[in-house]
């Protein structure tokens, strides 16, 4: 067994030799060389990557992206008027009310632009997802022009992910889970918005998890109108119904949390988005 030991050691120590030998190395034969910058790739680094430390990818990389989702990448032209729109309705309302420190302290680190849906089970399909407080993966870029529809969707999708990525990083109160506690369900995809609703909830993605109900309730509040906000809780019911006070209540935890944990007033945040969506749509 000694003698056994010792030869092991011996072999190592040869191997580390050899391992050591700058000389014996050959030129690899694996790619190292940088790959070209093009024009959009300086665009991205100006506007984002330099100021703000956030990664964009649009070029194809299976890594990237889920493998069984069988996505294709998204159309080079499409990737500056997404960003564009993204500036103006996520970043800058953001860094006005926060301030750049903050934003640079939460934002994403990466972002990920795919140009296919990434369709799942019968009827339901990922738009967006958002992954260990530092990443956001953006679906669906070739599948439409940008028109009001896209913008108000993209608003919508990315607002939604950059919540999920403050509750990454600081969780939510967990009395917010109590109050549909039960109630989540993973065939949300089977209520229609009303249903929703009228069972307490902002919409019927928001019935699937209570961390999807959080982000759910930040999206809409900033993407709906202050009408159309009040609309949807009327639909709901009648001030004093279940549903109503269900989603009064998450309003409440949703509101004080923004501001308790990140000093952002939502109702300063919804103005500023709902201008920049107007000023974004009008210019298309």
């Amino acid at each position: 067994m000694r003698h056994l030991k010792y030869l092991l050691i011996v072999a190592c120590a040869v191997c580390l030799a050899a391992c050591s030998d700058d000389d014996d190395f050959q030129e690899s034969i694996l790619g190292v060389a940088p790959e070209p910058q093009t024009e959009l790739d300086n665009w991205i680094w100006d506007n984002f990557t330099e100021d703000f430390n956030i990664r964009v990818v649009y070029k194809w990389k299976t890594f990237e992206v889920t493998p069984e989702l069988n996505l294709v990448p998204v159309e080079e032209q499409r990737v500056i008027p997404f960003l564009d729109v993204i500036w103006k309705v996520w970043m800058q309302p953001y860094i006005q009310l926060g301030g750049e420190v903050f934003f640079k302290e939460t934002a994403p680190k990466q972002i990920v632009l795919v140009g296919s849906i990434g369709f799942m089970e019968a009827g339901v399909y990922l738009l967006g997802e958002a992954e260990r407080g530092r990443r956001i993966t953006i679906l669906g870029l070739n599948t439409r022009p940008l028109d009001r529809m896209r913008v108000e969707q993209f608003t919508h999708d990315f607002h939604h992910e950059y919540i999920h990525i403050l509750n990454q990083l600081k969780s939510f109160p967990p009395a917010f889970e109590t109050i549909s506690a039960g109630e989540y369900t993973t065939s949300w995809s089977q209520y229609s918005h009303t249903q929703a609703l009228q069972m307490g909830f902002i919409s019927n993605y928001a019935m699937a998890d209570v961390n999807e109900d959080f982000a759910e309730m930040g999206s809409y509040f900033v993407y709906a109108t202050a009408n159309g906000w009040e609309n949807r809780f009327l639909t709901a019911g009648q001030p004093g119904s279940e549903p109503y006070r269900k989603l009064k209540e998450k309003e409440t935890i949703m509101l004080q949390y923004m501001k308790s944990m990140y000093n952002i007033d939502m109702y300063a945040l919804r103005a500023l988005v709902q201008e920049a969506m107007s000023k974004v749509i009008a210019e298309l």
